[in-house]
């Protein structure tokens, strides 16, 4: 007790504790505190380990937009395939899509980085690559967030036009304001980034899966002839219209339903961001595709039962979730909120989309590889604000630009979301082709990983070379033409780079790692101490 007043060894041990304080940071400010590890991740600037699963899960599905997809692909899968094969495109298009899955898996279980499949590619394959896989991811962002934009305002702008007294439809003056409002939206969001915004988008999502759910339940339930199930899967799909016939109609839906899965693995761009991203990111990887496959293939069912009991025509038809529930009768009740779950369906596809092409211009900047500038952050959220503005800035500009030009609607919709599948579909090859080949270089390459990944990279390939045929074939050459721009363009740029600046082509490919930062930062100290 006296010692204790007089300042004796109480003291001595606050002094030691303040001194241990002054170490760690001392040991943080110094260059290499810990031997082995970096001063600091490559991506500090960013909030680091703050999101749950729930961001990770509002990211990928929201990029997948399963409600959207739902509503618009089977369709076209039908049209193609005659209707009963529509539902083995289906299937067939939720196993391609695992087995890219599996391939990306390879990566996200060792690694976390904002450039997601950029970042990955460059682990397996050479620079040049890399940079064209992510040029192409690029693009597949783009192209996505352009097309979500411009058919959220369309969908929404609906619902206006027919609540007022004309009933008439969306003249451009209002889809390019409800566009501007929806990317204001979006740029506030994708600018806070923070674990409140992430559960409204995931609870966006959710209801709108829920009411095309119902949605399709209602049409399988409504009284009258039905097909089954099995009915479905063991029809004989017979030659449609434009005389393909079985196999040929079904893989044509391949490539359609493959497009409704694009963008399930965007939540790895959250990777450094995200709590234990080693274990979430994984799991929301290979169980998204899963949710949205079931989603798909209970709305393919429906149209194609609904197509064959009703007599509506697939060919003819734009609103085929209106038309079908009209001609069984629900129309009316379902008109409203279906277009609404829908249009907010697609505003979460862009707040997705754009958040990971933010994360991919950001890991460029941070590489050198692009102006740094894009590596700048909000001072309070620390998200990529630079990035946000410049791809934003893309993003709306072009559609806006072109509804302003007599562009139709749906033309804009069509070569954005055939640009956007495609520069998807490049970037799902240049993974798929790097996942053996990295986990070779490791020591880790088993039979069943190298097949998965060979599997995956043959059939996108395919895929690829068949969807630039239909493309062209529908006269929608130009999404192949911007596609092939972009990547000529990616590679002088590339060619230019590795002359002039050789250290930032080897930068290609920074991940996310502990750091000493890390490390002291999450060390305990003593009682009463203080972290510097």
């Amino acid at each position: 007790m006296r010692q204790a007043m007089s300042g004796g060894p109480t003291d001595d041990g606050a002094a030691r504790t303040t001194a241990h304080a002054r170490r760690i940071g001392a040991a943080i400010r110094s260059s290499h505190p810990v031997r082995g590890l970096a001063r600091r991740s490559p991506f500090h600037r960013l909030d680091r380990r703050r999101l749950g699963p729930g961001a990770v899960v509002a990211q990928s599905l929201g990029s997948i937009a399963p409600a959207a997809a739902s509503c618009t692909t089977p369709v076209l899968a039908i049209s193609l395939s005659s209707g009963s094969g529509a539902l083995w495109s289906a299937l067939i298009a939720l196993v391609v899509a695992l087995l890219v899955a599996a391939a990306i898996n390879v990566f996200t279980r060792r690694m976390a980085a904002p450039g997601s499949l950029y970042s990955f590619a460059a682990q397996g394959l050479n620079p040049a690559g890399a940079f064209l896989t992510g040029s192409a991811l690029l693009l597949g962002y783009a192209g996505i967030a352009v097309m979500c934009l411009v058919a959220s305002a369309g969908y929404i702008g609906g619902v206006v036009a027919r609540s007022s007294p004309t009933g008439s439809g969306p003249g451009v003056t209002l889809v390019v304001f409800l566009l501007a409002v929806v990317a204001a939206v979006v740029a506030i969001i994708v600018r806070r980034g923070t674990s409140t915004t992430w559960a409204l988008l995931l609870g966006v999502e959710v209801v709108s899966v829920i009411a095309v759910v119902a949605a399709s339940i209602a049409l399988l339930a409504v009284p009258g002839d039905h097909s089954s199930f099995g009915d479905v899967l063991t029809a004989a799909p017979p030659a449609d219209s434009l005389g393909s016939a079985g196999l040929i109609g079904v893989f044509a839906g391949v490539i359609v339903c493959t497009s409704g899965f694009v963008g399930f693995e965007s939540g790895a761009a959250l990777g450094p961001e995200t709590r234990r991203p080693f274990l979430v990111i994984p799991r929301v990887v290979r169980w998204t595709p899963i949710a949205s496959g079931a989603v798909l293939v209970l709305a393919t069912w429906a149209q194609v039962d609904g197509f064959s009991a009703t007599g509506v025509d697939p060919a003819v038809t734009a609103v085929p979730m209106h038309d079908l529930l009209t001609a069984r009768g629900l129309g009316d009740a379902w008109s409203i909120p279906l277009d609404l779950a829908v249009g907010c369906s697609f505003v979460a596809c862009a707040i997705a989309s754009v958040t990971a092409l933010v994360r991919l211009l950001f890991a460029m900047g941070t590489e050198g590889v692009i102006t740094r500038r894009f590596s700048v952050v909000h001072r309070r959220f620390r998200t990529p604000v630079v990035a946000l503005s410049a791809g934003l800035a893309l993003v709306v500009l072009v559609p806006v630009a072109a509804l302003l030009l007599g562009v139709p609607q749906r033309m804009i919709a069509e070569v954005a979301v055939g640009t956007g599948v495609l520069g998807y579909m490049v970037a799902y090859v240049g993974v798929s082709v790097a996942a053996p080949r990295f986990l070779r270089r490791i020591g880790e390459l088993s039979a069943a990983s190298a097949a998965a990944s060979v599997a995956a990279a043959a059939f996108l390939i395919l895929m690829v070379t068949a969807y630039v045929g239909m493309q062209l074939s529908a006269g929608n050459g130009l999404a192949v033409l911007i596609l092939a721009g972009v990547l000529s363009l990616a590679a002088v740029y590339f060619s230019l780079l590795r002359r002039h600046s050789p250290k930032r082509v080897q930068a290609i490919g920074v991940f996310d790692a502990t750091s000493s930062e890390d490390v002291l930062q999450s060390a305990p100290a003593a009682p009463g101490a203080s972290r510097t």
